[in-house]
């Protein structure tokens, strides 16, 4: 099958040389895009690089900023068709409302950062790969509730599966839940175990 795998966070550009991110790294997407392409699967990883190692022979596109990951996610979907696409990059919620041409001067007493919703890059991977599988990742800082919270937003954004973290519990190894669009869940117990069930889901 033919799949596309975002990873990675996207930076969002405050000036010349200031940006807002996370922590995430984008590692788990890349094992996972290493891991199906192993099964056989033609994988496409779209992935922020600066905390990766090699990629190896994974067909791989490269973004850093929010804006790169909207540009490139919209343009191979529109020019390929993928079977599934597993949207795993940690995509900002938040944008500043201006980006400085030039870098703003330390020393200043105040420097507030003025920030919008960020556009659902999700519902743009929706509507451009109507007839793909969609996969989809949700985290939470908790694990009470983050059912119910992951449900609602596969709902919301029309995806297959929801794979539903809770920061929480990433301190002692990976795990999460999956969840599709009947609400039945599967416990994941490790990245093997994602790989899995994400494999499952592909090959069934």
């Amino acid at each position: 099958m033919e799949i596309l795998v975002t990873a990675g966070p996207t930076w969002a550009k405050i000036d010349k040389v200031r940006i807002l991110t996370n922590r995430f790294t984008g590692r788990t997407g890349l094992y996972l895009a290493k891991s199906l392409s192993k099964k056989g699967h033609q994988v496409t990883l779209l992935i922020n690089p600066h905390r990766v190692e090699t990629v190896g022979d994974l067909k791989t596109l490269y973004f850093h900023y929010f804006s790169e990951f909207k540009k490139k996610v919209t343009d191979v979907l529109k020019n390929h068709k993928f079977n599934a696409i597993v949207h795993m990059a940690a995509v900002s919620d938040y944008l500043p409302k201006i980006e400085k041409e030039t870098k703003i001067p330390s020393g200043k007493k105040d420097f507030n950062i003025s920030l919008a919703p960020a556009p659902k890059i999700i519902k743009t991977i929706r509507k451009l790969a109507k007839n793909s599988t969609l996969i989809q990742f949700k985290l939470e800082l908790e694990k009470k509730g983050i059912i119910d919270k992951a449900y609602r937003s596969l709902e919301e954004n029309g995806s297959d599966y929801v794979v539903a973290n809770a920061l929480e519990e990433l301190k002692s190894g990976y795990k999460a839940t999956l969840i599709d669009s009947r609400k039945n869940k599967t416990k994941i117990s490790s990245k093997g175990s994602l790989v899995k069930q994400i494999n499952n889901i592909l090959t069934q």
